[in-house]
């Protein structure tokens, strides 16, 4: 494995791209009678987890409505945030990052430049001292407030590339699965340009995906090996949507739980009834912001404890 992400000058000159929201290729899904049978029965079939009280991997996925927005903390105290959810969601982070005691943040990645994923984050990298910025080069140029914010930030910036690791804390792995470099990604939608980042600590993963559809999906089958993908707990692509989550790569996964970040009554109509289906069906434990608020998973190397708010 590559020892570090390619590094590259902060560039603030790049053509906007025009693309702000949340790209969903599906149609409005209501939540018709089969839709919420589905949550009913995968809140009644959650397991009980076991208690976890040594040393831990602790990931926290926000409540921020409609969007992403992830806490990680190491077990030596190390600090990584996932997104910065959407324009008005900087205080819900910050409410958990102060619960935290996080005064810095040694590294901090922008999946995509989807306002839904980095609408806070110029107030984030106002608020917070960041080691590391890790992106992809499209959102660079994407906001004006987001490039003033790093460049007065001063922290070092990084774009991602598929199979590198990113130095973290030494008890734990970050691995760079997405996006694959060796392929043309110049056509692609940015949901499938996502950063999607596997995270190890001992025996216990999680697999963090953005908002990487099928496309992306393919691509790391295709070119990872199985092993790279294996992991507890999957914070499902794109909110649970349709689009994201096939079946195979799923296999691939394996995981124990799965997390959707996504707001009550969206407009999306997140989670779908795909993805719920394809969780009942293999008997995964289902967690979702807009019904559980902040989600935190606590991973020691062994097993997986979950708290919902």
């Amino acid at each position: 494995m590559k020892s570090m992400l390619r590094p590259l000058a902060l560039i603030l000159a790049l053509l906007l791209l025009g693309a702000f929201g949340c790209s969903d290729p599906d149609v409005y899904e209501p939540i018709d009678a089969e839709k919420q049978s589905l949550r009913e029965a995968l809140i009644a079939a959650r397991p009980d987890t076991p208690d976890v009280s040594g040393p831990s991997l602790e990931v926290v996925v926000i409540d921020v409505g409609q969007g992403d927005s992830i806490l990680l903390v190491s077990p030596e105290g190390k600090t990584m945030l996932v997104d910065a959810g959407p324009r008005d969601s900087f205080d819900r982070i910050h409410a958990v990052l102060d619960a935290h005691g996080v005064t810095s943040l040694d590294v901090v990645v922008a999946t995509h430049p989807h306002a839904d994923h980095i609408g806070s984050m110029a107030k984030v990298l106002d608020a917070y001292p960041v080691g590391t910025f890790v992106t992809i080069p499209e959102t660079i140029g994407m906001y004006a407030a987001v490039d003033a914010a790093l460049a007065d930030n001063g922290c070092f910036v990084c774009f991602a590339e598929g199979g590198t690791a990113i130095p973290w804390a030494d008890s734990c792995t970050v691995t760079v699965l997405s996006p694959i470099t060796t392929y043309d990604t110049s056509q692609d939608e940015l949901n499938d340009r996502s950063v999607v980042l596997h995270v190890r600590y001992g025996d216990t993963a999680v697999l963090l995906t953005g908002d990487a559809e099928e496309l992306a999906e393919k691509r790391m089958l295709d070119t990872l090996p199985q092993s790279m993908l294996r992991a507890n707990v999957l914070k499902l692509g794109h909110h649970g949507s349709s689009s994201s989550t096939g079946y195979g790569f799923f296999l691939a996964v394996d995981p124990d739980y799965a997390v959707a970040s996504c707001g009550a009554d969206n407009d999306y109509g997140h989670p779908h009834k795909e993805t719920l289906s394809l969780l009942y069906d293999t008997r995964t434990a289902f967690y979702c912001t807009d019904t559980d608020g902040s989600v935190t998973f606590l991973l020691d190397g062994t097993a997986v404890s979950v708290n919902p708010s």
